[in-house]
């Protein structure tokens, strides 16, 4: 089997997946609100728009709608700088860090749950060729 069809394959098994598959909510934090609020939770509970518009590849201003939904559900807040008050620093708060904690207990139970089912030899493969997929992604432009 030559590499594209290898390709076609995997893409067949991943829209093959369930929804609530444990590798789809770990994909979940690579998206969106969730990716705001795992980024903000990871980094002391506060950035700038920018930095997460950096970290998360996307522009200002689809950051700005997603931070405009989280703060309608009072999951963060945002604070006018003191030397520019145009920029705005984010802020997570209670209600943001209960929810992003309790989805991270979720997600961290269903991958142990996956990881228990492959058996540890399994496991550590798992791991080990995800290591690698990640760092090779790194080198991707």
């Amino acid at each position: 089997m030559d590499m594209e069809q290898m390709a076609t394959e995997l893409l067949r098994f991943m829209e093959a997946l369930p929804r609530r598959a444990p590798q789809n909510w770990l994909g979940e934090f690579s998206k969106g609100e969730l990716f705001i609020l795992n980024y903000l939770h990871i980094n002391g509970g506060t950035a700038w728009p920018s930095m997460m518009s950096e970290a998360m590849q996307t522009s200002t201003a689809r950051i700005a709608a997603a931070l405009n939904s989280l703060e309608r559900k009072g999951w963060i807040t945002r604070e006018p700088s003191d030397e520019d008050r145009r920029r705005k620093l984010v802020h997570l708060t209670s209600k943001g860090t209960e929810y992003i904690e309790s989805y991270r207990d979720k997600a961290l139970k269903n991958i142990t749950k996956l990881l228990m089912e492959l058996g540890e030899e399994d496991a550590m493969e798992y791991l080990r060729i995800t290591q690698r997929m990640v760092s090779i992604a790194h080198s991707f432009k």
